[in-house]
């Protein structure tokens, strides 16, 4: 039964329209259905305020905008689609139908539509500026900087992401802030930039932990475990996605699962615990294919095609590097396609194709100029350097690979860090190829 809400708790554009109360009261039953990350409850709540077909047309697309967002938060993307299209249809007011293109855009960015995304987020922002609407405006350069950042334009999407933090700043939208920071973050991971990564995520965290926001606490303590991951710290990063799938589980928040148990599994993997990562990573596979989030399904079959040849599986890496060559055409987008060819090229010199093996690595070398992250990059280079004949060649990438690596050390203001990284294996394999001495890299901080 619907609690009857007081007239003060009621939009004030609402209060002048002939609504009927039933309706109203199961409209802010779901509103504050949503403050409790209740999604299913806040769809069934709009679901009954749209059951009174004879409110006026801005009322229910109101509700169908907050539907659509439950929805899409559940992952649910095609029901949300449909709820915020049909919002669009019967939209009579310029801020809302600029509010829905960005959220149109959320629906495509999370299907992995990266073309179509831009298109109704460029819409978003057209309109928001026209009735200068600072939510729609800052929704739209935040989704523009996250689709940026997942094709791996870096300089772009920080340019978005930091109009859109502005915006959010102004309007004090504290929700939206730590989405952005989250989004700011994993951009300034892939640019290398792990202490300022870890920066604007222990803000996302310190608000989304005052908010009692169990979904965005998750998501912000599984973004710092990867920075830490990328670095090797990783009984660190370890404990930051263990944290974080517990409080995703706790708030069963299914689209942010994929991403917790990649971790994990990659986590384990690289800490010699091969049976229970591999087990994390298959999960984290069903769980991305489940909730339909193609990105999160390409970086896992990324990992677990490198776990496989790791195990000397070169059967089921082979399937799953097709899959990944697949998906990448599928997403359209460089980032992907260079995992593929770098996996490739991984699995070829496995089997003992070393020119094949040097020239898929060459293909994944084109694709990722700007597409991939630095911590990407130099892995890539140091297995160029690897496999290629020609020493001079070899040598050459063996040195963009240090390159890369010190870009990574020098701005560590973290001396345990700073070693961690350095002192990892693969690291020191780098440095030692590129005659680097590692001590004299950490010392250029002290």
């Amino acid at each position: 039964m619907i609690a009857s809400m007081p007239d003060s708790n009621v939009s004030g554009v609402f209060n002048v329209l002939n609504i009927p109360d039933e309706a109203i009261a199961a409209y802010q039953s779901g509103k504050s259905a949503m403050a409790e990350q209740d999604y299913n409850q806040a769809i069934e709540y709009f679901s009954q305020a749209l059951n009174y077909t004879d409110a006026p047309a801005l009322f229910r697309a109101r509700a169908l905008d907050l539907r659509g967002t439950s929805a899409w938060l559940l992952s649910k993307y095609d029901q949300a689609r449909s709820d915020f299209l049909s919002a669009l249809d019967i939209c009579n007011d310029a801020t809302l139908c600029a509010r829905l293109h960005s959220r149109l855009g959320d629906v495509a960015d999370s299907s992995g539509d990266y073309e179509s995304a831009v298109e109704y987020y460029t819409e978003g922002l057209r309109m928001g500026m026209e009735v200068n609407d600072v939510l729609a405006m800052g929704r739209s350069q935040r989704g523009l900087g996250v689709v940026n950042r997942r094709q791996g334009h870096a300089e772009k999407a920080l340019s978005h992401l930091t109009q859109a933090l502005a915006a959010f700043r102004q309007s004090a939208d504290a929700l939206e802030q730590i989405r952005v920071l989250t989004s700011i973050g994993r951009t300034r991971q892939a640019r290398g930039e792990y202490q300022r990564a870890i920066s604007s995520l222990n803000e996302a965290l310190s608000i989304a932990e005052a908010r009692k926001d169990r979904w965005r606490t998750a998501l912000a303590l599984n973004d710092i475990g990867e920075a830490y991951q990328a670095l090797y710290d990783l009984e660190q990063a370890l404990s930051y996605h263990n944290r974080a799938l517990a409080m995703a589980n706790e708030a069963g928040a299914a689209i942010i699962r994929p991403d917790i148990l990649r971790n994990l599994g990659v986590d384990h993997i690289e800490l010699g615990r091969l049976e229970i990562g591999m087990s994390h990573l298959q999960e984290a596979l069903e769980s991305a294919r489940a909730v339909g989030n193609k990105e999160q399904e390409a970086l896992t079959l990324y990992y677990l095609s490198r776990a496989y040849l790791r195990m000397g599986h070169a059967d089921a890496a082979a399937r799953t590097i097709a899959d990944l060559g697949a998906l990448a055409d599928d997403l359209d987008a460089d980032r992907f396609r260079a995992l593929a060819a770098f996996m490739r090229g991984e699995l070829l010199f496995a089997q003992g194709s070393r020119a094949a093996a040097a020239a898929e690595l060459n293909v994944a070398v084109l694709d990722a100029q700007t597409a991939l992250d630095r911590g990407m990059l130099w892995k890539l280079h140091a297995a160029m350097g690897h496999i290629v004949d020609d020493e001079a060649i070899a040598a050459v990438h063996a040195q963009i690979a240090a390159d890369f690596i010190q870009q990574t050390v020098e701005p560590l203001q973290d001396r345990h860090l700073k070693e961690t990284f350095i002192n990892a294996a693969p690291v020191m394999a780098v440095l030692t190829a590129a005659g680097i001495d590692p001590d004299k890299l950490l010392g250029k901080q002290l």
